[in-house]
């Protein structure tokens, strides 16, 4: 039996954690992970094993990338979370996913990996590059 997580790749023992504010986010978050990820409304300190952050509306989606990137752990996983189009648009969200790539490839990480999280949310993983996890803890 394949569980509902199991394409997202928790990090095992160690903590997970999500942060966004739609409705439909949280939703899909405790239909998925139950209580293996905790939804929070700031990260916690020390660096990321395993993230899932909503992609803001608002704001820079540079200054986004750059500051889950500096949290990561040097194997983490990063998984962003942002509307699938045809509720991008009706939900006037101001990214493309192309965009949502672009930003996460500037901010030095890799993407690597696509799943739905909901019927109208879709995720991409981003990780540190093999070539520079050498250079970071964790």
């Amino acid at each position: 039996m394949v569980t509902p997580w199991a394409k997202f790749s928790l990090p095992g023992g160690k903590p997970a954690w999500a942060m966004g504010s739609s409705p439909e986010f949280r939703t899909s978050i405790r239909a998925i992970f139950g209580t293996l990820v905790e939804r929070v409304e700031r990260w916690p300190a020390g660096p990321l094993a395993w993230a899932m952050a909503e992609v803001p509306a608002a704001g820079s989606l540079s200054v986004f990338f750059l500051d889950l990137e500096k949290r990561l752990t040097s194997t983490g996983s990063l998984w962003v979370v942002l509307p699938k189009k045809p509720f991008a648009i009706e939900q006037s969200f101001p990214y493309t996913w192309i965009d949502v790539q672009k930003a996460g490839l500037a901010a030095a990480l890799v993407d690597n990996k696509i799943a739905a999280l909901s019927t109208r949310l879709t995720s991409i993983r981003f990780t540190i590059p093999i070539s520079r996890r050498r250079d970071r803890e964790g």
